[in-house]
């Protein structure tokens, strides 16, 4: 999909949806509401039946309320046993087949967690696994943006630096920058010069098109040393969303940027209407 600036939408169904677990209808209140997409979460497993995906599709293309999606929780590309990583591997080609059928172009999902092994070996698990995976899904004709997630917790795999490298080195690949979770895992990255930083190091690393194509997280967010502990609304958080908004703008960022604060569409609206008062 070719963007033409940023899009705001939920991560999952809004609140305000009188069917929470009606993903049809949460398309149909994103276009209510004013907001531009929808992220399809799949947290506790892809139950979604194929007739469900097809009519989605349709409302989706006809609303023009394009989707991402969310792959489940129980994702670990480096588990202790040979099972459980297959399990991932199977859960996320499972979330990407789903996605496809719902026309969505962008996955993100928690790759993996270190495990006290070393981030070096634990990149090569999630790089192998990730090929395989891609080379699966090339075999079904599913082409869909695999996004390993940026993570909170300095237990997971998913620092800024292991994206920008697995980015280069699967060719399907490319980072869900939440920046909440960014916020979070460092203690760091929370002015307009440390975004605007970050902004400069993927387009660098990664090209012109990391910064027109971006899949992003926001949300309000607490954490300790540990990193991230829950997601806040955005005016109950110390993150720094309106300057995380001007570089993005600034930047010329285009693509999809995703609340998952819990009012959901009340900061998702917020966002939206911040960064169209930045072009006024």
């Amino acid at each position: 999909m070719q963007f033409d600036n940023l899009l705001f939408g939920t991560a999952g169904v809004p609140n305000s949806t009188p069917k929470k677990n009606n993903p049809i209808d949460g398309v149909k209140a994103i276009h209510e509401l004013g907001l531009d997409c929808m992220q399809l979460e799949f947290a506790h497993g892809v139950r979604m039946k194929e007739e469900v995906s097809s009519d989605l599709r349709k409302v989706s293309y006809e609303l023009g309320i394009p989707l991402t999606s969310h792959g489940p929780y129980y994702i670990n590309l480096n588990a202790r046993e040979q099972d459980k990583i297959d399990s991932s591997v199977e859960r996320i080609i499972q979330t990407a087949k789903i996605s496809d059928l719902c026309g969505a172009e962008s996955m993100t999902f928690h790759a993996a967690f270190y495990m006290k092994d070393s981030p070096y070996d634990v990149f090569d698990l999630v790089e192998k696994s990730l090929n395989v995976i891609e080379e699966r899904l090339g075999r079904l004709d599913i082409e869909i943006e695999l996004r390993p997630e940026l993570t909170g917790k300095t237990s997971q795999f998913g620092s800024l630096e292991e994206l920008i490298s697995l980015t280069k080195s699967v060719n399907s690949c490319s980072p869900c920058m939440d920046f909440s979770h960014l916020f979070a895992r460092t203690g760091q990255y929370n002015s307009y010069q440390e975004f605007a930083d970050v902004l400069d190091k993927l387009k660098t690393e990664l090209g012109t098109h990391a910064l027109e194509q971006m899949h992003i997280h926001i949300s309000g967010i607490s954490s300790n040393s540990k990193g991230d502990l829950k997601h806040l609304n955005l005016e109950d958080s110390k993150f720094n969303w309106k300057e995380l908004i001007r570089s993005l703008k600034d930047k010329g960022c285009k693509g999809y940027v995703i609340c998952n604060s819990p009012n959901l569409e009340k900061d998702a609206l917020m966002l939206k209407e911040y960064y169209h008062s930045l072009t006024e």
